[in-house]
């Protein structure tokens, strides 16, 4: 979808929405931008880059009496590789996706949810949610399956309530049950975030960075290579 405004019911993203709203380069964010005077891309809704990503598509439903709530909810699905990196890092020998990752993705839902609603705008941040593990990932699954019911959705507090599942391969199996979950959006001065563009204050050494994981991919491909 290369739409500057969404649409009012239903929005579809596809891979390619999804990497550039992770990069924040999105028609809609920067129509949002420009619309709520936001000109710092560090105020702006975003999705995190592939290492954190959990989903591949997704459906944002705004419906009224959507949902089991009545308020709308999101589906989500991600398509699972052996080249996805907490395979490789989470456990060498035994590689399964982290149940944090799941939960992560979770709110990532919950919070595209209410940004693509258009009807609040801050800095995105997880608050609160409760869950149960009944299964696992493993790399021979083919797909990870998210639902999302929203609860509340309170716009002048700018917060969302919402409670779900996920689901591996098919939408019944499911192997993580999410009790009720918060997210709320807030500004930089609520954050107690540094004034300025956040490449100010955040200096990573990207040598090093790209030094590191080439190190830590290393000892994973040396590990499987001794032990086949």
């Amino acid at each position: 979808m290369k739409l500057t405004e969404w649409p009012t019911d239903v929005i579809f993203l596809d891979k390619e929405d999804i990497h550039l709203i992770s990069t924040k380069a999105h028609p809609w964010q920067i129509a949002q931008g420009l619309k709520n005077n936001t000109p710092d891309k560090g105020d702006w809704f975003s999705l995190p880059q592939p290492y954190m990503q959990c989903f591949h598509e997704v459906e944002l439903n705004y419906i009224k009496g959507g949902g089991k709530y009545g308020k709308g909810y999101a589906k989500a699905s991600y398509t699972i590789s052996d080249n996805d990196p907490w395979f490789w890092c989470h456990f060498l020998g035994d590689p399964v996706m982290p149940g944090a990752q799941g939960q992560d993705g979770f709110a990532q839902l919950g919070g595209m949810w209410a940004a693509g609603s258009c009807e609040i705008t801050g800095r995105g941040r997880a608050l609160s949610g409760a869950f149960e593990y009944y299964g696992q990932v493993l790399p021979t699954a083919k797909k990870i399956i998210f639902h999302l019911d929203v609860k509340r959705f309170l716009k002048k507090k700018k917060v969302v309530f919402f409670d779900g599942y996920m689901s591996v391969d098919e939408p019944d199996n499911r192997v993580y049950e999410f009790g009720e979950h918060k997210v709320g959006f807030f500004t930089r001065e609520e954050l107690g975030i540094p004034s300025g563009l956040a490449s100010e204050y955040y200096k990573p050494e990207w040598d090093k960075v790209k030094s590191n994981t080439e190190s830590w991919i290393n000892d994973a491909r040396k590990f499987y290579g001794e032990n086949k």
